[in-house]
């Protein structure tokens, strides 16, 4: 016969693995378009994508395309809600791009490796160029349904795509 502490852990491992297999976060595949611009001079863009609750807290920072941290405060928006803390972007940097269109996945975790809840969010996109304009933009996600949705940028990013893989 189980000793009831020994019950009561394998209960709570149980459910606690129940609840981690289901009701996570989607899996997010952005595929984001960085324009050719015929300018002069041309700086290749700072980018970053995050995601927030409906609040508009932070949750995540998905992706972060800068040179140098002394940059990360011309990403205004981002830097507002994260750029304070290296916990916020600490791997999830990444070099700066040139025009065209680059995919970035997204596994549902936090940077902490934590599984994200399924349920609705804000999925953010900030693109800025030195010497050059700002595109920013903020879709709702529900991250418990499949679907494909349509970012449209107006200059520093053209038309891109979100794709929600749920879970």
């Amino acid at each position: 016969m189980l000793k009831p502490n020994i019950f009561i852990a394998a209960i709570v491992l149980l459910t606690a693995t129940l609840f981690q297999s289901y009701g996570n976060a989607a899996e997010l595949e952005i595929e984001l378009t960085l324009p050719d611009l015929n300018v002069q001079p041309y700086h290749r863009p700072y980018v970053a994508v995050w995601l927030e609750t409906p609040q508009r807290k932070h949750v995540t920072t998905i992706a972060l395309w800068v040179e140098k941290a002394e940059w990360f405060k011309d990403l205004r928006q981002w830097w507002r809600k994260a750029g304070k803390s290296a916990a916020n972007f600490d791997g999830a940097t990444g070099a700066t791009k040139r025009p065209g269109t680059y995919t970035i996945n997204w596994n549902g975790a936090d940077l902490d490796g934590k599984t994200v809840v399924a349920g609705k969010y804000l999925l953010n996109l900030e693109v800025v160029r030195e010497e050059g304009g700002r595109d920013y933009t903020r879709v709702e996600l529900d991250l418990n349904k499949d679907g494909k949705i349509t970012i449209d940028g107006t200059n520093e990013f053209s038309q891109s795509f979100v794709t929600i893989k749920s879970q």
